[in-house]
């Protein structure tokens, strides 16, 4: 399982930085007499046998969360924190509890971040079914089946939606998700949200003179801040046989009271761990030349907690670029930094998004400069398969059918879309006969043009010709019609962009072969033999190299290049981004991959 692999890899198993957390304010939640009734109702609602008298009982220590949630009545769950608190990582550890021990009929945890709805383009349940339908292929064998699938479990309560990051969205619709979460969620589903706490209040009390928007049903916990003491023995049981002594001046520090700069930013499991990443050795990493934490303490240089933070997040990058046996070097942190750099502020101020899909990076390409590289490639491409025509129509037609198939293919406007897989299955009735119609209209406007051309060039017009053009393009339709680019939903293909990629690539090359078949089978009957084989090569090459330019490797084949022309991205963009996750500035959610912190995205995107 994908969250499995992702909890061993951030360390999420490690017990060294236990969190605790209090009731939330009961401002930002519905009363606990109100949450009783709903739940004694009826109404599809269904009580835990453990559930607890008062939000005093909430109150807790530990990586568990399952404990919680058992003891809220209605199953409904606000986890606020401060930013770096862990919020997360409790998260990802109770979707992983919850499958766990979950018996048959219960419903199932999907964890989802939050920013990946647009609120404008889907309502809830339609985004929660595309986000489910990507890790569970078997739900329906088209998009549509899928889809009716999981909002019927939805609407069953058989789904535990888990939402992570309300604060990613944009503060004006923060709220809209609150009013859209209490008018869609059925009576008795279970919801589990995590927010900031600043973010949350704004969204709950959007404004003097509104009625505030309380999350129905649902109790809260707010997550304390680190035991100083615990920090201190994490951040030395870490350090490396006979360093524990380099950490005294931060013992000290986050002892003192008043806590200066260093000890109120260590109060996060975040910065703690982003410590340990600094000045600790990885495993069989040698102590040498490692950063000193006495650093930490100067308050001259680092006067504020906002200026410790930011040279940690400074620093994590040179830590993680530090060679170590297990990780093969291949960029220095300077070529890493400057990489991640562009890629956050591609995230943070042109997607406006903390969700990195990597068939996305086309759009890191100015649209003139995309569409210019599709239209030159394709133009390189339609020479080829243009110039079997010269045989008979003579040398003149090359350049002017090369130029219009280049400037057609790059004037088409190109949006990134999902990754796809190639797919054999019939087409419906009615798209079939679109196709065939679309078809022959192409083909008897190509026709036409070449009949005018070869008219023009003495050969004489030959409105048969024309129409034989016209058919073999329709019929040429039926193969590429079933040879279909549908959406990948299984989590394990779309998580691995290399298998997705290799199924691309296969699009073009397959409709290709198809179109090549149609168009040789229909001027056999018509024109015999030679024209046969001109008619294969040119169906194919034009076909098939169109979809390669079409799929998602081709696209971003052109973007990898543009953009390493550029110097803002290597070549090998797939293997940074796989390496870039392997060293912790990364990490992954489902298909997408995310910087480790929101927080360290905004701080690359906003250095000069």
């Amino acid at each position: 399982m994908q969250w499995e692999a992702e909890a061993r890899h951030r360390e999420i198993s490690d017990p060294d930085l236990p969190v605790s957390w209090r009731p939330a304010d009961r401002s930002l939640v519905q009363p606990w007499g109100h949450l009783e009734q709903l739940a004694a109702s009826g109404g599809g609602w269904r009580p835990p046998a453990s559930a607890a008298t008062g939000p005093d009982e909430l109150a807790g220590s530990g990586p568990d969360l399952t404990k919680v949630l058992d003891r809220v009545p209605t199953c409904r769950l606000v986890v606020l924190g401060e930013p770096g608190s862990g919020k997360t990582v409790l998260l990802i550890r109770l979707v992983l509890d919850l499958l766990r021990r979950r018996a048959p009929g219960e419903p199932v945890p999907v964890l989802v971040p939050l920013a990946s709805w647009n609120q404008d383009e889907s309502d809830l349940y339609s985004w929660l079914a595309d986000q489910v339908l990507q890790e569970q292929t078997w739900l329906g064998s088209t998009a549509a089946t899928g889809v009716r699938r999981v909002r019927a479990l939805l609407n069953a309560g058989l789904i535990l939606p888990v939402l992570d990051g309300l604060d990613e969205i944009h503060a004006r619709g923060r709220d809209r998700v609150l009013v859209a979460i209490n008018q869609t969620l059925r009576e008795g589903a279970g919801l589990v949200l995590s927010c900031r706490v600043k973010a949350f209040r704004h969204a709950v009390r959007p404004g003097p003179g509104r009625q505030p928007v309380l999350v129905r049903g649902a109790a809260g916990i707010h997550i304390e801040p680190l035991d100083p003491t615990a920090v201190g023995e994490y951040l030395t049981r870490t350090a490396g046989e006979g360093r524990q002594t380099v950490w005294t001046p931060v013992l000290a520090a986050l002892g003192a009271d008043p806590p200066p700069p260093i000890a109120r930013a260590l109060t996060t499991p975040l910065m703690a761990s982003l410590a340990r990443t600094i000045y600790n050795p990885r495993a069989s990493e040698s102590t040498l030349n490692l950063p000193n934490p006495a650093d930490l303490c100067n308050t001259t240089v680092l006067p504020t907690r906002a200026a410790v933070e930011e040279h940690l997040f400074d620093g994590l990058i040179r830590a993680a670029y530090r060679p170590v046996p297990d990780l093969p070097g291949g960029h220095t942190a300077e070529q890493a930094t400057s990489y991640l750099i562009f890629l956050a502020r591609h995230l943070e101020h042109r997607l406006h998004t903390t969700s990195l899909a990597w068939w996305e990076l086309q759009l890191a390409r100015p649209k003139a400069v995309s569409r210019l590289q599709v239209g030159l490639a394709a133009s390189m491409l339609g020479f080829w398969g243009w110039a079997t025509f010269t045989l008979t129509y003579g040398p003149f037609l090359l350049p002017m059918t090369g130029l219009a198939l280049g400037l057609g293919v790059g004037l088409i406007p190109k949006s990134a879309t999902p990754p796809s897989q190639v797919a054999l299955r019939w087409p419906r009735p009615l798209h079939l006969a679109a196709g065939l119609a679309v078809g022959f209209m192409i083909g008897f406007a190509f026709g036409f043009f070449y009949d005018l051309v070869a008219h023009v060039a003495g050969s004489g017009f030959d409105f048969r010709a024309t129409l034989g053009e016209a058919l073999i393009l329709s019929f040429g339709t039926v193969p590429i019609l079933v040879i279909d680019s549908k959406k990948a939903t299984d989590i394990r293909q779309a998580t691995e962009a290399r298998v997705v990629l290799a199924r691309s690539r296969r699009v073009g090359p397959a409709a290709g072969l198809a179109a090549a078949v149609v168009g040789a089978a229909g001027d056999v009957v018509l024109y015999g033999l030679t024209d046969a084989l001109e008619s294969a090569l040119y169906f194919g090459l034009i076909v098939g190299s169109t979809g390669v330019l079409d799929s998602a490797w081709g696209q971003l084949g052109l973007a990898r290049l543009w953009l390493a022309a550029q110097g803002q991205m290597p070549l090998r963009l797939m293997t940074f981004l796989e390496d870039a996750h392997a060293r912790g500035v990364l990490r992954q959610a489902g298909a997408v991959y995310e910087f480790r912190h929101a927080n360290l995205q905004r701080r690359l995107a906003n250095r000069p």
